[in-house]
């Protein structure tokens, strides 16, 4: 799984729990689109070497 598919799996999740009627589920939601947008820019390390 690269980078840009857990960024998006991440921030889909956060905006899911944005609409949760938990007590802290702004802070939740906020944290994880945070994180899945900083993982989403992530340069993906690119080998040139077969396995």
């Amino acid at each position: 799984m690269n980078n840009k598919t857990l960024g998006i799996i991440i921030i889909v999740f956060g905006g899911l729990v944005l609409y949760s009627d938990q007590e802290y589920s702004m802070l939740v939601s906020a944290i994880a689109i945070g994180i899945g947008s900083g993982i989403f820019f992530w340069k993906d390390k690119k080998n040139d070497i077969d396995t």
